[in-house]
């Protein structure tokens, strides 16, 4: 019979295993050692994943959007669209403020990655991801990625005519920018106000 304990050290095992990996990631990359905060990051990942828990999955998305920072860096466009699907898949099950916020901002960057590659289907999934994340996270840097990522998508939609979807998008964008008090989420806020009345007064025929 399987002993409760031993999974239990198992799964914390993988969990400082995990943090620790992520710290010599941060640590490997402020002195750009690029290859070895790669390998450190993924291996925090890889533990964030086996340890199966909220606090073992929130560095894990944490890692994996800083490994998509890097790996965009050294222009691994593939991995780095694995990186941040990774953060955006374990910063929504962490179910923390932390993974969260990291899953909103890398579904933000997937968001422009997926827009620019033409991919309009993935850029739409992974920009709403972020407005979602984004308010979960109710952290100011995740309501800003979100705030982002909404004024995206409206104007994804607006560019498919779809008014209604557009406009909704815009009002995200507003309000997210408000609640995240930080400069960017300011600047979403004010462009997503103006083209919110215009589109508007646009749909009203003014």
């Amino acid at each position: 019979m399987p002993d409760p304990s031993h999974d239990k050290q198992s799964t914390e095992g993988a969990e400082g295993a995990a943090v620790a990996a992520l710290d010599r990631g941060i640590k490997l990359d402020q002195i750009q050692d690029v290859q070895g905060a790669i390998r450190a990051y993924r291996q925090a990942v890889k533990l964030g994943h086996l340890s199966q828990t909220g606090p073992g999955r929130e560095v894990g998305a944490q890692a994996a959007f800083n490994l998509g920072s890097v790996l965009g860096e050294v222009e691994d466009t593939a991995g780095t669209l694995r990186a941040y699907w990774d953060s955006v898949e374990m910063g929504r099950s962490s179910e923390s403020t932390v993974g969260r916020e990291a899953g909103a901002a890398a579904a933000f960057n997937l968001g422009l990655m997926l827009e620019e590659a033409q991919d309009a289907a993935g850029a739409l999934q992974a920009y709403r991801g972020s407005v979602e994340l984004g308010r979960l996270s109710e952290t100011g840097a995740g309501r800003e990625a979100g705030a982002k990522a909404a004024f995206g998508l409206a104007l994804m939609l607006g560019e498919d005519e779809d008014v209604e979807g557009a406009l909704q998008a815009y009002r995200d964008s507003v309000e997210l920018g408000r609640l995240s008090e930080t400069t960017e989420g300011f600047e979403a806020r004010a462009k997503a106000s103006y083209n919110l009345s215009v589109l508007q007064n646009q749909a009203q025929g003014t």
